[in-house]
C-alpha cells in the first residue's frame, strides 16, 4: 500500500509539473525531465522514478491572508442621499458593535462613477463569522428600525467578497489586515476627512491572470511608492474578487486632496520600474475604472 502510494503521489507530482505555465521558472517538461538526477527502485514488479528535483521546486508560501472583505454597493436616488448617509450615521456606532469592529469603511463617490452609489467595506474572520453577524443585526430590534427607514431609499445593493492581495500589500510594508486593524482604532471624529481612489482592474478570464497581477503589483509597487518624495498617497488595501464578479482587483489609496492624486500619479510616471509592470499587466486588462471618493464622516477609515 505505502509503495502504491508513492506512485500515485510522484505521478500526481509531475503531472503538476507538467501543467505549469511556460512563463514559470522551471524549466519545460522535456528538459525538466532529463535535467533529473534519476533513481531507479523496484516495488512489487513496478519500476519507481524518484528525483530530488521534486521536493526543491517549491517556494515559500506567499503571506496567508487572514479573512475575506466584503464591499457593499448601495444605489440610492439622488434626492435622498444625504438623508440616507444621515441615518447611516446616526447609526454607525451600532453598526461597528454588531460587526464586531469589522466595518471599515463608507465612501461615498465625488468623481469618476455613479454618483449616487455608496461603497461600505466590511472584514469577516469567515463566512460563520458573517453569518453571526447577520443573524446578530436581525435580531437587534434598533439596527431593525434603522432598516426600516432606510432600505426604502436603496434601489439597488451588490455585494462582492475580495480575498487580500497579501503578495502586493506586503511589497508595500503593509502586514496582512492593516485596513481592519486601522479600522478597529479610534479616530478622530472631527478630523478633516481624506480623499481615497477606489481603482479597480478587470482581468481576462482564467485562472493565472490574478496571480500574475500580485506577482508584477509586488515587483513594481515599490518603485511607484518611493517615486512619491512628498508622501501624498497612502495605500489602504488591495484585493481581488472571490464570489461576485471575478477577475477583478481592486486598489484603494488614500490622499490629503484631489489635486493630490495627480501629483502622484504624475511622480509614478517616472518610476522605471512601474512603468514596466504597467507595461507587462495592460495586456491583461479588459476594464480600468478609477472613483475618487470622500469617506463619510463616520466612516472608520477617513
Amino acid at each position: 500500500a505505502e509503495e502504491l502510494s508513492h506512485i500515485i503521489i510522484t505521478m500526481r507530482s509531475l503531472r503538476r509539473l507538467t501543467n505549469l505555465s511556460a512563463s514559470s521558472s522551471l524549466t519545460t517538461p522535456t528538459s525538466f525531465y532529463k535535467s533529473c538526477s534519476w533513481n531507479n527502485t523496484n516495488a512489487g514488479g513496478v519500476t519507481l522514478l524518484s528525483s530530488s528535483r521534486l521536493m526543491t521546486t517549491t517556494s515559500s508560501p506567499p503571506p496567508s491572508p487572514k479573512g475575506f472583505y466584503e464591499l457593499r454597493r448601495y444605489k440610492i436616488p439622488p434626492a435622498k442621499r444625504a438623508e440616507y448617509i444621515k441615518l447611516c450615521e446616526e447609526s454607525s456606532q451600532l453598526r461597528k458593535k454588531l460587526t464586531q469592529n469589522g466595518f471599515c469603511g463608507f465612501y461615498v463617490p465625488e468623481v469618476g462613477s455613479e454618483l449616487n452609489t455608496v461603497t461600505h467595506v466590511y472584514h469577516y474572520e469567515d463566512y460563520d463569522h458573517r453569518d453571526k453577524v447577520r443573524s446578530d443585526m436581525r435580531k437587534n430590534e434598533e439596527w431593525q428600525n434603522f432598516l426600516r427607514k432606510s432600505l426604502g431609499m436603496v434601489e439597488e445593493q451588490t455585494s462582492e467578497v475580495y480575498i487580500e492581495a497579501a503578495v502586493a500589500t506586503k511589497s508595500a510594508g503593509l502586514h496582512v489586515n492593516s485596513f481592519k486593524e486601522k479600522a478597529s482604532k479610534d479616530e478622530d471624529s472631527n478630523a478633516s476627512s481624506s480623499i481615497f481612489e477606489i481603482r479597480t482592474y478587470t482581468l481576462q478570464l482564467g485562472y493565472n491572470p490574478i496571480p500574475k497581477m500580485q506577482n508584477l503589483y509586488a515587483e513594481g509597487l515599490p518603485s511607484k511608492i518611493a517615486s512619491d518624495t512628498e508622501k501624498l498617497s497612502e495605500l489602504v488595501w488591495i484585493g481581488y474578487a472571490d464570489v461576485g464578479d471575478l477577475n477583478k482587483f481592486v486598489e484603494i489609496w488614500k490622499y490629503p486632496s484631489y489635486q493630490s492624486h495627480i501629483k502622484v500619479r504624475e511622480a509614478a510616471r517616472t518610476a522605471d520600474a512601474w512603468r514596466e509592470t504597467i507595461g507587462k499587466i495592460a495586456p491583461m486588462v479588459t476594464h480600468f475604472n478609477t472613483t475618487l471618493c470622500s469617506a463619510a464622516p463616520f466612516s472608520p477609515v477617513k
